[in-house]
């Protein structure tokens, strides 16, 4: 278990080194919180492996990250999209204003 990334699951936004600290003596025991500097109780290590799983599950089902090129792909779809529809809603108007002008001038 990562313990840093369990507590950053169970307190999204904060911060390691500042709000608590995690330490590994090398005695064999593994890594352990040595200090706790935020208002909430220190989390167990029930807990601890409760928001680990947890972590891990979010992590596992989050969607992948797009690469540079699928970026630009949704990104020019999207645009293409756009200029389609302003291009329909200007065909519309122009619609408009001949019906509106045939009208006026009969």
């Amino acid at each position: 278990m990562n313990i840093a990334s369990a507590i950053l699951h169970l307190f999204p936004g904060k911060s390691p080194l500042k709000d608590f600290e995690i330490r590994d003596d090398s005695d064999g025991k593994g890594p352990y919180i040595a200090e706790w500097n935020l208002e909430e109780p220190q989390p167990t290590e029930e807990e601890l492996q409760a928001a680990w799983e947890a972590y891990l599950e979010a992590e596992a089902n989050k969607p992948p990250e797009l690469t540079e090129m699928e970026k630009l792909q949704k990104e020019n779809a999207l645009l293409k999209a756009q200029i389609t529809a302003q291009s329909e809603r200007s065909d519309f108007i122009e619609d408009v204003i001949a019906e509106l002008a045939t009208q006026l001038y009969k």
